[in-house]
């Protein structure tokens, strides 16, 4: 009878048997640091950045005239696998100069 009682424990409360924790899809914003408000980034250079450690995610520029952002595509670089950077490049992919004034921003998604 010991051995059935200890056996059943081990099965029902080993951490290892237990089913996993499913964490919901996750979704914001996020900016990139103060962009001086005379700056001027050139066609294919990249006006902003910003490190994170959000792995797996979808990022979009966010551009509203009224409360910031800019018009520029959003590059992503990752490093590796879970616990790595993410490298969030602002681009500008336009054929002209654009004046940046506050701080480029983007919509993220992670499923």
């Amino acid at each position: 009878m010991f051995l059935t009682s200890l056996l059943l424990s081990v099965i029902t409360l080993n951490p290892a048997m237990a089913p996993r924790a499913q964490m919901g899809p996750t979704q914001g914003m996020i900016t990139s640091g103060p962009i001086s408000p005379d700056s001027v980034c050139k066609p294919g250079d990249i006006c902003a950045s910003k490190t994170v450690n959000m792995n797996g995610c979808f990022y979009i520029n966010f551009w509203n005239k009224s409360s910031g952002g800019t018009p520029l595509t959003v590059d992503v670089t990752q490093t590796g696998g879970g616990g790595s950077n993410t490298y969030i490049y602002w681009v500008n992919a336009t054929n002209k100069n654009i004046s940046i004034a506050g701080k480029a921003m983007a919509k993220f998604y992670c499923p």
